[in-house]
This record gives C-alpha cells, sequence and structure tokens, in this order.
C-alpha cells in the first residue's frame, strides 16, 4: 500500500508518534519505533505531513526534519491529552518545516496555538524566546513558519506574500490595544503573547473573505446548527 501511495501527488496526512502507548504498541508489533518504521518503508517527502510526532528520539527528529515532510502540531491538544513536548528546536536545527491545527477542537485559537508551542520549549529548557534566530522575533518565526508550513502541508501556492501566490491573508485590528505603538515584529510578538483571535479582523482564502470585521461570513448558521446539534446531543445522551 505504501508503494502505491508514493504513486499518487499528495498530501499526505497521518498520525504518528504521539504518545508512548503507541510507539511502544508499534516497536511490540513491527520490531520498530513508528518513525523509523516509516523511514524505513516509505518514500517519505515534502508531500507529507506527520501529526504530532512529540514522542520521538533525537535521531528520529533529525531524520524526519531532513527529509521535508512538515510536523502538524496541535499544541493545545498535546498539552491537554498530555502527549509530550514536540522537540521544536531540534527540528528547527535540523531544518524542519511544521504548521499548527486544532486537532481535538477543544479550543479553535491559531495565537494560543503558536504560544502553546513556544512555551512548551521554554517550560522544558529552562529558557526565553526559544524560537527567535538573530534576524527574526519568537513570533514573526512562529507565525511565518507555521504559514509555510501549513500551506505545503494543504498543497496550496501560499504561506507568503509573493507573486503568484494564492491570497490567502489575515489582518489584526491595529486599533487593539495590546497593538499600540507595535511595529514591525512586535506586532506578531504582541499578537501571539499577549493578546488572541479576537484581534484578527479579517482572512481571506485565495482572495475570498471568510472573515469580515472580526466575524466569520457564515457564523450566524454555524452557531444556529451547533446549538440545534448540542441540544438533540443533550436529550439522548
Amino acid at each position: 500500500m505504501l508503494a502505491a501511495l508514493t504513486e499518487l501527488p499528495g498530501p499526505f496526512h497521518i498520525h504518528l508518534a504521539e504518545q508512548v502507548a503507541e510507539v511502544e504498541e508499534v516497536q511490540a508489533a513491527y520490531g520498530a519505533r513508528p518513525v523509523d518504521w516509516l523511514l524505513e518503508n516509505a518514500a517519505v517527502d515534502g508531500r507529507w505531513c506527520l501529526i504530532h510526532a512529540t514522542q520521538m528520539k533525537p535521531h528520529e527528529t533529525e531524520a524526519l526534519a531532513a527529509t521535508g515532510a512538515v510536523a502538524g502540531l496541535c499544541p493545545i491538544t498535546e498539552a491537554s491529552l498530555g502527549d509530550g513536548i514536540f522537540d521544536a528546536l531540534r527540528w528547527q536545527a535540523a531544518g524542519g518545516r511544521f504548521g499548527v491545527g486544532s486537532d481535538s477542537n477543544l479550543r479553535i485559537a491559531q495565537a494560543e496555538e503558536l504560544r502553546s508551542l513556544e512555551y512548551s520549549q521554554r517550560l522544558r529548557d529552562r529558557g526565553r524566546a526559544m524560537l527567535a534566530t538573530e534576524v527574526a522575533s519568537t513570533g514573526r518565526v512562529l507565525f511565518e513558519t507555521a504559514a509555510q508550513g501549513g500551506a505545503q502541508a494543504a498543497g496550496r501556492d501560499s504561506g507568503a506574500l509573493a507573486p503568484g501566490m494564492w491570497a490567502d491573508l489575515l489582518a489584526l485590528d491595529m486599533g487593539a490595544v495590546d497593538l499600540e505603538g507595535r511595529q514591525g515584529d512586535g506586532i506578531l510578538d504582541a499578537w501571539i503573547f499577549a493578546g488572541d483571535d479576537r484581534m484578527v479582523q479579517a482572512v481571506w482564502s485565495a482572495g475570498r473573505p471568510v472573515v469580515s470585521g472580526g466575524r466569520h461570513v457564515a457564523r450566524d448558521g454555524i452557531v444556529a446548527r451547533y446549538r440545534a446539534v448540542m441540544r438533540r446531543l443533550a436529550g439522548v445522551l
């Protein structure tokens, strides 16, 4: 099946090495840890997105990053489930790419996902500004890496403002109090570490507006359907 899969254009998304019990079960059944087994049996490349990957040995982290695949991280879910901490520092040093997603939908909050990723590295290693570089702040590294990795994982020509790219855009409300006086990288830092997604004023997907005035264009219908489903569930559970 894996051989046939590589003939398809992708992208390919799979959960991988999320929890200790999963790693132990795979190792018992196949004689290898999940990441080692996958790299040995599949031609992993930039078409692949490996979700979570929180339980990796250093050599697995470096080998997987070298394939050009995207790590699909869900920091809020991974914290909620006690999965573990993704080694973003080693992944970054090895040239790895990542995107972020909501997974369990416990919370759907882009800024919080990015903040949680950085804070997990700080808590583990007792440091500050862990993912920042000499030329980019922590917020810029988080946002740009996630935008580019997310676009790659979705198979979209986006993730940057450049000719030929899709117009997948986000606009922040510069009237928000936490953005007052901020410029350059400081805007992203303030949004991710001091603010939340209520600062998001507008979003466009391939040029089509999906958020306007801080509200999803279909919010009313979505909320109505959600409430109806929850009422039905309450009546049968």
